[in-house]
């Protein structure tokens, strides 16, 4: 049980960076480029999973 409770965590928390970041990028970006969110979706989905994956490290040496 407490497994299935961490990665759900691991995976709200990185979908949370991921619509952050999305978002953020693509706001700063909008005056620049037209299609902004064709970085903003790279970028949020690229932190995502540096996310996720430092999260299952750390989690793993604990």
């Amino acid at each position: 049980m407490n497994r299935a409770i961490d990665l759900i965590l691991r995976i709200v928390v990185s979908l949370a960076i991921f619509i952050v970041v999305m978002f953020f990028v693509a706001w700063l970006l909008e005056d620049v480029i037209y299609f902004s969110l064709f970085i903003g979706i790279p970028a949020g989905l690229i932190s995502a999973l540096i996310a996720f994956v430092v999260l299952t490290r750390y989690r793993g040496k604990s």
